[in-house]
């Protein structure tokens, strides 16, 4: 009942954003990264997608990686620590916290992105900036690398 919950929790976030579009502020971006989070870290990777660009979606994540929703979201949340020295590919499931720390929401400087800290259950802890973009339907959703 509880994962529903925080699946409906997350859906409800989305239509606002649906209703607010252009509207976008730091706060809009914040809430779209925790709806994310936390339906990342209750286990809901399937659902995790729909907080991305479907044509992104459909490029990587159906195309490209034929369908590997955990190596999806594990190279989305890839990042550096230790100054830039290492670079990490986190385990979904070793991950331990996730937290917002910065958010920026520029539309005319094309910038919009949640810089979000991952604490593995190991101790390494990095901060990984995820970047959203406008759709064409004028939904706010992340983005990242093809290839």
């Amino acid at each position: 009942m509880r994962k529903l919950s925080i699946l409906f929790i997350a859906m409800m976030l989305m239509a606002v954003v649906d209703v607010t579009a252009q509207e976008y502020t730091k706060s809009t971006v914040k809430g779209i990264a925790n709806g994310f989070i936390s339906t990342l870290t209750q286990g809901h990777l399937k659902g995790a997608l729909s907080f991305f660009d479907p044509n992104y979606v459909a490029e990587q994540h159906d195309d490209f990686l034929e369908g590997r929703t955990e190596q999806f979201l594990a190279e989305f949340l890839a990042g550096n620590y230790k100054k830039g020295y290492y670079f990490i590919t986190p385990e979904l499931d070793r991950i331990k916290s996730m937290k917002v720390k910065k958010t920026c929401c520029d539309l005319e400087k094309d910038e919009i992105y949640a810089d979000v800290q991952i604490l593995m259950d190991y101790g390494v802890k990095y901060t990984v900036r995820l970047q959203l973009r406008v759709t064409d339907d004028g939904d706010l959703r992340f983005i990242g690398a093809v290839g």
